[in-house]
């Protein structure tokens, strides 16, 4: 199975809690899946933009240490930056210096499965290419894989960015979004309602991560949850984008067959446990396919058809 993963590719300057002394390490949703991915061993392609400066080069290193490359890596501009302060119970706010012109052709041929997702589908311009993109390869038959990973302070306007999100969810085949997510789309509404309403827009799953309540997917009307591990939490920075990794190591290819509910359990259960493991340490730094294999989280995902746990 051979992943290619476009998006946008930033520096996180991470605070440590209490202080406003930051460390600077490499992130970006859809470049910690991608790294993620090279952890578990999955042959897997980056797609996105660096700039011709001190922090792309950063970035440029970090994807060669893993095993990526830059042959997919547009010169942007300025590398995005985005600052990260820790709070006390280790989850992040973001401040974001970051711009988005991605227009570069992109090869799908040996692609199994394409995963894309946060800024890169809604930041203008090269959002409108990243979609066109995510059209292309569902066309060509390749499965499709989206994030909406919604940063607030850089997706416009809500109701646009809205559209855009509804959009890839109607070209996806598997859609991973947070209950954060859902929660700023549709403020209100009770996320198993939303998750399904998104089924039937046309993804055969549809999974929403809960922090620390678990994971939950819909798969043809039924709801399965998975428990989150206990741990003692670092930071939980790139833990859904390792959660997003490790759930599509799990699934596997897919090659039009029905998805069966076993399988998903699964890969419920590697997500939440490769999330686990990441909130341990100090930034985005996520588990071999072994170190996934070998945690265990106690519980195993079950199945309820009100969406309840």
């Amino acid at each position: 199975m051979t992943f290619l993963v476009v998006g946008e590719s930033l520096v996180d300057l991470i605070g440590a809690p209490g202080s406003w002394t930051f460390t600077a390490v490499p992130g970006g949703s859809p470049l910690n899946v991608a790294v993620a991915l090279a952890a578990l061993g999955r042959p897997v392609r980056f797609a996105g933009e660096a700039g011709d400066d001190f922090f792309g080069g950063l970035l440029r290193d970090h994807l060669t240490r893993h095993g990526l490359g830059t042959g997919d890596l547009a010169l942007a501009a300025a590398t995005g930056l985005a600052f990260a302060r820790v709070g006390a119970d280790g989850s992040a706010s973001y401040d974001f210096r970051f711009d988005w012109a991605f227009s570069a052709p992109v090869a799908l041929d040996g692609v199994t499965c394409l995963h894309t997702g946060s800024l890169a589908t809604l930041a203008a311009p090269g959002g409108g290419h990243v979609r066109g993109l995510m059209r292309a390869a569902a066309e060509a038959g390749i499965t499709v894989s989206y994030d909406p990973n919604i940063r607030p302070s850089l997706v416009g306007d809500p109701a646009r960015a809205l559209a855009h999100v509804e959009e890839c969810v109607r070209i996806a085949r598997l859609v991973k979004a947070s209950a954060e997510d859902l929660d700023w789309l549709y403020p209100g509404e009770p996320w198993p309602e939303v998750a399904r309403r998104w089924a039937g827009l046309g993804p055969a799953l549809v999974v929403v991560t809960r922090g620390g309540d678990g994971a939950a997917a819909v798969l043809d009307g039924e709801v399965i949850t998975c428990p989150a591990p206990a741990v003692e939490v670092v930071d939980t920075v790139g833990a859904g984008d390792t959660f997003t990794a490790a759930y599509l190591d799990a699934l596997g290819p897919l090659d039009g067959a029905p998805l069966r509910a076993e399988r998903v359990a699964e890969a419920l259960r590697r997500g939440c446990a490769a999330a686990a493991i990441v909130c341990t340490r100090a930034g985005a730094v996520p588990p071999t396919r072994e170190e996934v294999k070998s945690f265990s989280p106690g519980t195993g995902a079950s199945r309820d058809e009100e969406g309840h746990e």
